[in-house]
């Protein structure tokens, strides 16, 4: 089944996250705070303490499923993307992936569940519905 819709953008909004803020319940929270009730992450960057991810994979039987892994290292975030979005029930779902790099420029990454801020992270938000009623 293709599901489409009409996004209007209306606004860009800059989130400083800082020092051992949880990246994804921190935007969430943010988001129902401001009424998003839909949009995209156009930027993200920063470092992290941990990173918890959850990745498709295939078990011996073929069958999909998830492996989680949880890095605690400091890491550089490369890019992060995802989106808000609406759920027929009225709440939102926040759903980020990201790309970080450990200190010798490797790459990891993937759904992430959760990560804690080290220094700091940077994350500009392309707002594309709101409703100032939201409560969650």
């Amino acid at each position: 089944m293709n599901e489409s819709w009409d996004a209007r953008p209306s606004r860009v909004i800059y989130r400083r996250f800082a020092p051992d803020e949880a990246l994804v319940a921190g935007l969430d929270a943010f988001a129902r705070s401001e009424g998003i009730r839909s949009a995209v992450i156009s930027s993200c960057i920063g470092s992290l303490s941990s990173l918890r991810l959850r990745n498709l994979c295939r078990d011996d039987d073929g069958e999909f499923g998830f492996e989680r892994q949880t890095v605690d290292e400091i890491l550089e975030i490369v890019s992060a993307e995802g989106y808000i979005q609406p759920l027929p029930e009225g709440g939102i779902r926040t759903h980020v992936h990201i790309a970080a790099a450990r200190p010798s420029g490797e790459l990891i990454g993937g759904h992430c569940e959760e990560a804690t801020i080290c220094t700091g992270a940077f994350l500009y938000l392309q707002v594309l519905e709101e409703d100032r009623g939201v409560d969650g």
